[in-house]
């Protein structure tokens, strides 16, 4: 029972994790570094 207990409450913590992450991805759109790193980083052929 407690085995089952610790399973769900790892399943879920994964879930809202994953759903959280979305959320705030969507939510900060094209302000994050990896929405906007092509404009600031340069690429390994230009060196």
């Amino acid at each position: 029972m407690l085995g089952a207990v610790f399973a769900g409450a790892f399943a879920f913590n994964m879930g809202y994790d994953t759903v959280m992450n979305k959320v705030w991805d969507h939510h900060n759109r094209g302000r994050q570094w990896k929405d906007i790193r092509h404009k600031y980083a340069e690429s390994e052929d230009d060196e």
